[in-house]
């Protein structure tokens, strides 16, 4: 029997991983078959398990592979010069992603708000490459005081992260009118470093 080589290894599975994407978004978490995702890949059934140990796994992997591509572009950018610059820009990143992947990032955001504690630590543990990308740059700004000290980081990244779906929702709750895609990033970034707060308008 010949043997699979790592690269075709790795090819099967980034298919299976697309294949997943698509029923994930099409069906739901619940409604996704791995029979059909694996058949949709252009495997036979069972493919899937030869790869991930179950759906759970499967849902695991499409989340991470979703928030490295957004990190992978965040990264390609040029290096943001102050906190706020760094968050627009993560955040931007991300939303290129979602223009691409929008129906399974509904999926993502429906079930990270849909208050099931295994579903929500499942996703929380695959966001963790994110999540750990924005504690970073406000520990670096808390560090140059541009960033408030008295919550530490990973409770201000979740909230952050938080804010982020809310505004998710929002925007498909509103069929795209408000926020816009467009304009969410500032909308979120200066919401959560200035609050509900007046900005100080500089004087000529």
């Amino acid at each position: 029997m010949p043997r699979t080589s790592a690269a075709q290894k790795a090819d099967a599975r980034q298919r299976l991983l697309e294949a997943a994407a698509a029923a994930f978004a099409r069906d739901g978490f619940d409604g996704a078959r791995i029979d059909a995702i694996s058949t949709q890949a252009g495997f036979a059934k069972g493919t899937v398990y030869n790869h991930f140990p179950s759906k759970e796994a499967l849902f695991g992997a499409v989340i991470e592979e979703a928030a490295r591509l957004a990190l992978r572009r965040y990264e390609a950018l040029p290096p943001g010069t102050d906190t706020r610059g760094r968050l627009l820009a993560l955040v931007e990143a991300d939303i290129s992603v979602l223009r691409e992947q929008e129906d399974f990032v509904q999926v993502l955001v429906r079930e990270a708000l849909a208050f099931r504690s295994e579903q929500t630590a499942r996703v929380t543990q695959h966001l963790a490459p994110f999540t750990h990308a924005v504690q970073e740059i406000l520990s670096e700004g808390a560090a140059c005081g541009e960033v408030r000290t008295d919550r530490p980081p990973d409770q201000l990244a979740l909230l952050f992260l938080g804010m982020l779906a809310l505004l998710y929702g929002q925007h498909w709750a509103s069929e795209g009118t408000w926020p816009t895609l467009d304009e969410l990033p500032e909308l979120l970034v200066t919401s959560f470093l200035d609050g509900a707060t007046p900005r100080a308008v500089k004087q000529p």
